[in-house]
């Protein structure tokens, strides 16, 4: 009856337990900072899509999105833990925490000219005025990465640094030739401005080559009527540098939520495209791991999603392992339960014999042995318990047992004062009645 109890209680703590891992899984909520670049780019329209659908499907998720100065300032927030996830381009450097989350779309440079500066190609922008993005952006490197291969210097260009408000309104004024910017084809800021300044899209030839300098940048295109259809513009596929623009994670950000973002950023995709089309272009890192930031492992964990899991592939054996388990520990506690039993046998017959030898005492000093054997075997009862060889309804059951022993001990003690009692009454009755014969 023990052993089977004990395997229920068994039972029912690691169900329990169960019960309690899977309710703090699926109640807990867990709040991710991004940061997302300028409120104005794609990335940072992406972050907000995602921050409203991962709000329908896993609402113990929250979002928050952040506008930052670009790439180089998201990668320093990651890297200090300011936030847990962050937009950054393929050719940034990041810290050694940064996980892959998703890439998000290809990013293209993009160099617009005023439709009277006069110029057509890269070499003509030397003596030109150029708007570029604030100083310590992804952008702002990018660009001297690149002028830098055209042996354009500062003191060749005439470069004017701001925000994207402030370098549109220089050139929307005239204040500069040409501006800068790292936007997938088609952005609408960039549409914008063409509109306003009549501009064009010039190319960026030679990618293959600069690529030889920088692995993370790619040939990419401004393919014919990105910005207009009639008259297209640009009115051929226009030549240009292309990076990718990734979503990263920190590796301490949970596998779980990891994987719960990556189902909604890879199965719920047209969701997001309802918000903004270009979330269309988001794909899933390369599986063999030959990408230049390494995979977080929550994205690994939604690949691995309908694979059965360890337990399932070897249910069978744990199973049966479980059972030997199962069929040991009862046989173990059988065999404890003998052996405890044997002993409280032992300890039985022993008081047995104390409370026979007890009733049947001649004296009080033999009765007097009884009783100092009755506590020094209480003595050893409460020590075996105490090592746990006896546990609780054992020692209840040698209370009873003791309690008769006691009470063997005062019925004998009683008889004996009653015998000696009768004999002192007896031997006085004699001198009494030889006295009287005296006289």
């Amino acid at each position: 009856m023990g052993t089977r109890r004990f395997v229920l209680v068994m039972i029912a703590l690691l169900g329990l337990a169960l019960a309690s891992l899977w309710y703090w899984q699926t109640s807990r909520e867990y709040t991710l900072l991004v940061a997302a670049g300028q409120k104005s780019s794609q990335a940072f329209q992406i972050a907000e899509a995602l921050r409203k659908v991962i709000t329908r499907h896993y609402p113990e998720i929250k979002i928050e999105v952040f506008e930052t100065r670009g790439s180089l300032h998201n990668a320093k927030l990651l890297d200090e833990g300011a936030v847990q996830l962050a937009t950054l381009q393929a050719d940034q450097a990041t810290g050694s925490s940064a996980r892959l989350l998703a890439e998000l779309y290809p990013d293209t440079f993009q160099i617009v000219v005023r439709g009277d500066s006069g110029i057509r190609s890269i070499s003509d922008l030397i003596g030109k005025r150029i708007a570029l993005p604030p100083e310590q952006s992804g952008e702002y490197e990018a660009f001297w990465f690149l002028a830098s291969y055209y042996s354009l210097t500062n003191e060749s260009l005439r470069a004017f640094t701001g925000t994207e408000r402030t370098t549109d309104w220089l050139l929307m004024n005239g204040d500069v030739d040409a501006l800068f910017r790292i936007r997938a084809p088609g952005d609408r800021s960039i549409l914008r401005l063409i509109q306003k300044v009549n501009g064009r899209i010039i190319p960026i030839p030679q990618a293959a080559a600069i690529q030889l300098r920088h692995p993370a940048l790619e040939a990419g295109s401004i393919p014919v009527g990105s910005y207009k259809g009639r008259p297209a513009i640009p009115g051929s596929d226009e030549q240009t540098i292309s990076v990718k623009q990734l979503l990263l994670a920190r590796e301490q950000v949970p596998p779980d939520v990891v994987a719960k973002v990556a189902s909604v950023l890879f199965e719920h995709r047209r969701e997001l495209m309802e918000v903004v089309p270009i979330a269309g272009q988001i794909t899933t890192p390369d599986a063999s791991g030959q990408t230049l930031v390494p995979i977080h492992a929550g994205v690994r964990a939604f690949w691995d999603r309908d694979k059965p899991s360890f337990i399932q592939e070897n249910a069978e054996p744990i199973a049966l392992l479980i059972t030997i388990a199962v069929v040991t520990a009862s046989a173990y506690l059988q065999l404890a339960n003998r052996r405890r039993k044997k002993v409280m046998d032992a300890y039985n017959r022993e008081l047995i014999a104390l409370g026979r030898r007890a009733r049947n005492a001649p004296d009080f000093g033999t009765l007097d042995e009884c009783n100092n054997a009755l506590a020094e075997f209480v003595g050893r009862i409460v020590h075996e318990t105490e090592r746990g060889r006896i546990n609780t309804a054992e020692f209840t059951l040698f209370n009873f047992a003791y309690d008769a022993v006691e009470d063997a001990v005062k019925d004998r003690s009683a008889q004996l004062e009653r015998q000696e009692r009768k004999e002192i009454g007896t031997a006085f009755a004699r001198m009494t009645t030889k006295q009287a014969t005296e006289d």
